[in-house]
């Protein structure tokens, strides 16, 4: 934003440059790549085929807490919806006060994907016993 708002400064011969004020920003949500593959072979080993989350715009606070002690982190999405309300266009996205994810599958695909990150995490640490 501040590259665009400063080419059109420049382009409107604006007598001084433009300030920018930052009142809420959230820190870039970055996936560390180890993590992540583990992770990934994991859901894939047990789950099956799994997609990747595109990247996306939007702002997410996650990363705040594996940044302020410095680990290391895979952030992933798991989809709850029913699967009419997404081909209909009517999913509402999560804070949005209509997101209403199906209870089941939601929470025991949610509690088996935290159950098998953790447990590719504890096999790929030697001070786990693991590999």
């Amino acid at each position: 934003m501040e590259r665009i708002v400063r080419g059109e400064c420049a382009a409107a011969g604006s007598p001084v440059e433009p300030e920018f004020e930052y009142y809420d920003q959230f820190p870039l949500t970055a996936n560390d790549e180890a993590v992540t593959e583990r992770v990934s072979a994991a859901f894939e080993a047990y789950f099956g085929t799994v997609g990747n989350a595109s990247r996306q715009s939007a702002s997410e606070d996650f990363s705040r807490i594996p940044d302020a002690f410095g680990v290391p982190y895979s952030y992933w999405l798991l989809g709850g919806m029913d699967p009419q309300a997404y081909a209909e266009g009517k999913a509402a996205a999560n804070h949005s006060p209509h997101f209403a994810p199906l209870i089941e599958p939601t929470l025991a695909r949610g509690v088996e994907a935290m159950v098998i990150a953790a447990l590719g995490e504890l096999a790929s640490d030697p001070r786990a016993g693991g590999a």
